[in-house]
């Protein structure tokens, strides 16, 4: 397995006591449709926005299309945040029904516990969906921070940052793991080493662009990079 590192790298260990995951794509398959959930939002922001309003966030993600649209539109900006958000949240759980996660991911999970590694999972996702997916998690997890629980999100550092105080734990004492540039970008922003994953549609070179420490095939190689 190729973890993307030179020769002088491979001698070095990680002094790790925190592991911090992704969710979709990363201890689970990815199954939205990102196309199709902005479409349904755009119909949600007809109501109370205009077509070039809606143009004006094209180059956003979903989640900050929304904030982009709550700023743009005034009084009437909090009330459709709510009604977007609420209708997202329907459309993640029920493309998240019968999902779980991967075969693997309790196991690795399961080890890296084993060994006193504490985990977290952040994602952009909200908990709902999350907990549809992976009812057991506290089973395995000590933290999780969602959408519901700050605006500051991914790859913006502000989740990354509550799970850093939520466990207790150092910037240099943690790792953190993912399938997105994203991930990347908000680990390189506190400092805290990243692992990325090819376990999503994301591809090696993108994840070295984005100064990946490591990049690996899934969780399973975990392991043997920490």
């Amino acid at each position: 397995m190729d973890d993307g590192r030179n020769d002088s790298e491979k001698g070095k260990v990680m002094r790790t006591k925190a592991v911090i995951f992704d969710f979709d794509g990363t201890l689970t398959e990815l199954a939205y449709d990102f196309g199709a959930l902005r479409v349904e939002i755009e119909k949600t922001a007809l109501r109370y926005a205009t077509e070039e309003q809606i143009a004006e966030q094209a180059h956003q993600y979903i989640l900050e299309m929304i904030f982009g649209l709550e700023a743009a539109l005034g009084p009437a900006g909090e009330r459709f945040k709510q009604e977007a958000f609420r209708k997202l949240q329907d459309l993640e759980v029920e493309a998240s029904r019968g999902q779980s996660v991967y075969p693997f991911t309790r196991r690795v999970l399961g080890r890296l516990k084993q060994r006193g590694m504490k985990m977290g999972i952040i994602t952009r996702g909200c908990t709902k969906a999350v907990r549809t997916v992976f009812p057991d998690l506290e089973d395995y997890v000590e933290a999780v921070v969602t959408r519901d629980d700050t605006r500051l999100l991914k790859p913006h550092p502000g989740q990354l940052q509550m799970i850093l105080s939520l466990l207790a734990v150092k910037p240099d004492e943690a790792v953190v793991v993912g399938d997105h540039p994203t991930d990347i970008q908000a680990g390189r922003a506190m400092a805290v080493r990243t692992v990325a994953l090819l376990s999503g549609k994301t591809n090696r070179q993108a994840f070295e662009e984005a100064g990946a420490d490591y990049v690996i095939d899934d969780i399973r190689g975990l392991e043997e990079v920490l």
